[in-house]
């Protein structure tokens, strides 16, 4: 009998909350360059360029800012949770690809893990575990029914 998908999901983007942050703080260090209120920065001319050093700069922190979010979304975009009739999938990556696969046949405890900002966003980490090996489903939203629906069939392998 073939396998039925039975969720397919990918992470919040609140897994790279921390690139975020970081691209909102070289974006203001971007500014704070570009416009150099304190005089800071030297009035050079970058030769070849034309443009002011303070200009080459605001723009290299904004390109790194850029740079920043677009490798979270990349490496958001890349994860991928699959939810079958008989086991779990977690896979990761494009060029280098990571898959890791669990039988609910071995799944002994489906745990939800969050902190209070997770609990406040309604979005969590799901950890199945074996007793030997563990899958984590990182940054997983309405986490809460995510876990009811794993615990169901894991319980249900579980009787047979």
């Amino acid at each position: 009998m073939p396998e039925t998908t039975l969720l397919a999901f990918r992470p919040t983007r609140l897994i790279a909350f921390q690139y975020y942050v970081g691209w909102v703080f070289l974006w203001i260090l971007a500014l704070i360059a570009f416009w150099d209120p304190w005089r800071v920065v030297p009035d050079w001319e970058v030769p070849f360029l034309g443009i002011l050093f303070q200009t080459l700069l605001a723009a290299l922190v904004g390109f790194l800012g850029l740079v920043t979010v677009l490798y979270a979304e990349f490496r958001r975009l890349t994860t991928r949770y699959t939810v079958t009739d008989s086991r779990v999938i977690r896979q990761d990556g494009i060029l280098r690809k990571k898959t890791n696969q669990m039988p609910f046949s071995k799944i002994e405890r489906v745990e939800l893990d969050q902190s209070l900002l997770q609990r406040i966003l309604k979005f969590g980490d799901i950890v199945l575990d074996t007793g030997e090996d563990t899958v984590v489903f990182q940054s997983v939203g309405h986490v809460n029914l995510v876990q009811d629906e794993l615990s169901k069939i894991v319980a249900a392998y579980s009787r047979r």
